[in-house]
């Protein structure tokens, strides 16, 4: 499995792992949906209106790893994004009396790929933004582009970048990203709300931190260094090699500093082997894992496969480890009346199986419309962006209670309150009080 640029990985937690393989395929475009603008872009009702907008039509664009053809099950995102869409189109009378529809080009999940057919979309099929980019490393050289699309250092002419899929701290540099929008939680404040919990529960443990050599690692660091009570406690520190031999010695490391808390700031494959090494050699820490490690995909890993006995093995692993989530569970909370909703939904408008990347999409999707909803006078780039700014405490329907996008002009990033939760035997997740806010 490619990693989302080693930074973002929302793991599947599918309902199960047949209607996982079913959503793989099918078609994105829902027969009779124009897959490009059906006009040039024109004034509109209303007012004068920017590019993408026709009299009938609001036209968004993303790029993702469409074909899975980098090994990531990431065109579910963009499926379920399309799937709302068409619902808010179809059931809603759209927004500003328009159908929203979504423009998707297949990046191939390289920074390469995804600056040519951002430029495609922009410069060619006129969309009115970008939306739900994916990654740190494929979106750096397309966030430069759509900041800066002359490249003259005037941002003034920039294109909506809306809720990216990355949680890299940079973006929350409004000078230099004006047009950024990030929507998952940044890693420092992931950091952050994991260091609190060792404030509360694991004040006298000693403390060791493994992470990942890049920007997601680093800034995992800073926020738990940043918000520890206590910094003597950290006995150990590394920036971790994946490779089997390198990351066995960094593990037996760690448990000779004496660290009785690790964290773990690393992808699913590697967290996993992490926790395959320790259990072969008796080291039993308590874990704190990053929420791009969901427990499924951590069960499946540890356990070697998707098998109910191999799951069960993972997760008894598992257990008693501490994490954080911000969104229904596609499995926990699968009853509940958004939930069924989402499926509905998914079901109706040619979407995914549920999933944590349904959810995600959905949840993403919701916050796209929301903002549009708010430049109907005039729906021009500025207004766009003025509107993501403009959102105070708004709570998509599938986000857990206490969680909310709260952005402005000087704060890009979307989602900074996190649920702290202990992973079950079962692969259930037990809340651990109360959502933490970190702003």
């Amino acid at each position: 499995m490619v990693i989302l640029d080693k930074c973002f990985y929302i793991s599947l937690i599918t309902v199960s792992i047949t209607l996982f393989a079913c959503a793989c395929g099918g078609s994105d475009n829902k027969q009779g949906e124009p897959s490009a603008p059906t006009a040039s872009p024109v004034a509109g009702r209303g007012g004068p209106h920017g590019p993408g907008v026709t009299e009938t039509d609001i036209v968004l664009g993303m790029t993702n790893d469409i074909s899975g053809s980098a090994g990531t099950p990431y065109s579910l995102i963009t499926r379920a994004i399309q799937s709302y869409f068409r619902k808010v189109s179809q059931e809603d009378g759209g927004v500003c009396g328009r159908r929203i529809l979504l423009l998707p080009e297949d990046d191939g999940y390289t920074p390469e790929g995804a600056l040519e057919k951002t430029k495609k979309l922009v410069e060619q099929d006129h969309v009115l933004g970008m939306i739900g980019a994916l990654g740190t490393r494929v979106h750096v050289p397309v966030a430069a582009y759509l900041n800066d699309p002359n490249g003259d250092g005037n941002t003034s002419d920039g294109i909506p970048d809306l809720f990216v899929s990355t949680g890299w701290s940079g973006w929350g540099d409004v000078d230099r990203y004006p047009w950024t929008i990030g929507y998952i939680p940044d890693y420092v404040t992931d950091g952050r709300v994991l260091a609190r919990y060792l404030n509360d529960h694991l004040k006298d443990k000693k403390i060791g931190l493994m992470a990942q050599s890049d920007q997601f690692g680093n800034d995992y660091l800073r926020g738990v260094q940043d918000a520890l009570s206590n910094k003597e406690l950290i006995v150990s520190s590394q920036t971790i090699d994946p490779s089997p031999e390198a990351l066995k010695a960094q593990v037996l490391a760690t448990r000779d500093t004496g660290a009785e808390a690790v964290v773990l700031a690393l992808p699913p494959e590697v967290s996993a082997n992490v926790f395959k090494i320790a259990e072969a050699e008796g080291y039993t820490p308590k874990w704190l894992v990053s929420y791009v490690n969901s427990p499924s995909a951590l069960a499946r890993e540890i356990g070697g496969g998707a098998l109910a006995e191999q799951l069960l093995k993972g997760f008894e692993e598992l257990k008693g480890s501490i994490s954080t989530e911000y969104l229904l569970s596609a499995v926990d909370d699968a009853e509940v009346p958004a939930m069924l909703e989402h499926r509905r939904i998914m079901e109706t408008f040619n979407g995914p199986a549920v999933s944590t990347l349904s959810v995600y999409g959905q949840s993403l999707a919701e916050a796209v419309i929301e903002t549009l909803k708010r430049t109907c006078g005039s729906i021009t780039r500025d207004a766009v962006l003025h509107a993501a700014e403009s959102l105070q405490h708004f709570h998509s329907s599938l986000m857990l209670n206490g969680v909310e996008v709260t952005l402005g002009p000087k704060d890009h990033f979307a989602i900074q309150t996190l649920q702290p939760v202990e992973i079950q035997k079962d692969g259930t997740l037990k809340h651990l009080g109360d959502p933490v806010a970190v702003e």
